[in-house]
């Protein structure tokens, strides 16, 4: 029995020293693991960053409106090199619009009120073919030495369409709100009342000739 119960012994014994064995070499196995055949330490490898749904719903996105800005950069210069063709104008000079007023134009509302003791206002229809006849008897009468101040009213303009009314044309006014005039009329101021009140193309440019 005593032989028998030392036999055991040893066997388990046998068997711890085996296990630890065994447990000795796999940790040498990973220890050796990491390093490489030089006996270098390993470098860890790289992980790949994870492609998110998001990550590439960004990326379309950018794509997309990278290819919609050259497109409207391309528009852009084919427009200018070949419609308006000023791409490869290098002339810097811009150009200006002179602002200028006439004076020589009046509203019938200011018939008895210009700067002058003596002038002419003629109300008129500039879109009237007849416009353009009296426009050079007008021009003719300025030029001449001894012409009166001339100012023009066009009936076309709203602001003089009240006073329009060839029916009951009114050569008596005595103040803008009384006046009343026709398609041509030549209205000759003086010291502030109606000096004389002339009515028709062929009249007015009588008129202005005779002067």
């Amino acid at each position: 029995m005593e032989k028998n119960e030392k036999k055991a012994k040893s066997k388990n014994d046998s068997s711890k020293i085996i296990k630890k064995d065994n447990s000795n070499k796999a940790k040498k196995i990973e220890s050796t693991d990491n390093f490489n055949q030089k006996g270098k330490i390993k470098k860890p490898q790289k992980m790949e960053p994870l492609k998110t749904e998001e990550s590439q719903t960004v990326k379309r996105f950018i794509v997309v409106l990278i290819i919609v800005i050259a497109c409207v950069v391309g528009i852009y210069f084919f427009t200018r090199a070949f419609i308006s063709k000023d791409l490869f104008n290098n002339n810097d000079t811009e150009e200006t619009t002179e602002v200028s007023f006439n004076y020589d134009i009046t509203i019938l509302g200011s018939t008895f009120n210009r700067p002058y003791s003596e002038y002419y206002v003629i109300a008129y229809k500039s879109s009237d073919q007849q416009a353009s006849t009296l426009s050079t008897v007008i021009n003719n009468y300025i030029s001449s030495e001894n012409a009166l101040k001339l100012y023009y009213a066009d009936l076309d303009d709203y602001m003089n369409s009240s006073f329009y009314d060839p029916e009951n044309v009114n050569s008596k006014a005595t103040k803008a709100s009384e006046l009343r005039v026709g398609d041509y009329t030549l209205i000759k101021i003086k010291d502030g009342v109606i000096d004389s009140y002339i009515e028709g193309v062929d009249n007015i440019t009588e008129e202005l000739s005779a002067d």
